[in-house]
């Protein structure tokens, strides 16, 4: 009973018992990477909409320097969400074409 052969039948009877979990597992991860890189896209596709809300912020807050001061940190903060974003749909894409090679 344990011959190669009896082995390679076992080998090969686990794989095709396991082979629609694996794909589901895969599918899933996918799904998931795709939801990553949706994500990221909206962030840094928005990105932009950073800068007039820190012009309108330090405006209320501060008069008319708040439109030097609002553009200056929104610039910032839009410029982290972009390359935050960015990150995020490189992530995703890896993750989308990974998942076949994940379990989750």
């Amino acid at each position: 009973m344990n011959t190669p052969s009896f082995r390679r039948l076992i080998i090969g009877t686990a794989i095709v018992a396991l082979a629609p979990a694996l794909a589901m597992a895969g599918e899933a991860a996918a799904a998931k990477g795709l939801n990553r890189a949706q994500t990221g896209a909206t962030d840094a596709i928005t990105s932009p909409v950073k800068i007039v809300d820190g012009i309108n912020a330090d405006t209320a807050e501060y008069g008319a320097a708040g439109v030097v001061t609002g553009t200056v940190k929104g610039g910032f903060r839009a410029a982290a969400q972009l390359v935050t974003g960015a990150v995020s749909v490189g992530v995703g894409a890896v993750e989308v074409l990974a998942s076949p090679l994940t379990k989750d």
